[in-house]
């Protein structure tokens, strides 16, 4: 495995509730971000969110198309983010989605970490191979 590390910004956060019920809140979030550092790029996601009567409990799954170059290899692939959060402890999941990639990122496969730093700030680290 390879390893690409940097830094994102969220360049566009549009979010909707669709269902406030009884506590609970469904949503729809269209993010995008701008990548710098091994992912030098741009990519748009669109999440679902479920959160309830609890602040620190939470969870939300999306797709997040990128387009640009890992390590100077261009191309594009998708991600598929699954996250939960109870009690402020958080677990997240994030792949890239098998036979998605295009370009000279054809076949890359792997995971991304993402850490949110108390600044607001995030960095990231993908794990990969093409």
């Amino acid at each position: 495995m390879t390893t690409a590390q940097g830094t994102f910004d969220i360049t566009r956060w549009d979010d909707q509730t669709y269902l406030d019920a009884d506590g609970v809140k469904l949503g729809a979030i269209d993010v995008a971000k701008a990548f710098t550092g091994g992912l030098s790029g741009d990519s748009t996601a669109r999440l679902l969110t479920a959160g309830g009567p609890v602040p620190t409990s939470a969870a939300y799954v999306a797709i997040e198309r990128f387009v640009g170059s890992v390590d100077g290899l261009s191309g594009s692939f998708v991600l598929q983010h699954s996250a939960v959060m109870a009690g402020g402890a958080g677990d997240m999941s994030v792949r890239i989605v098998p036979d998605s990639g295009t370009g000279k990122l054809t076949g890359i496969s792997g995971t991304l970490r993402i850490d949110k730093r108390d600044d607001g700030t995030h960095s990231y680290q993908l794990d990969y191979e093409v």
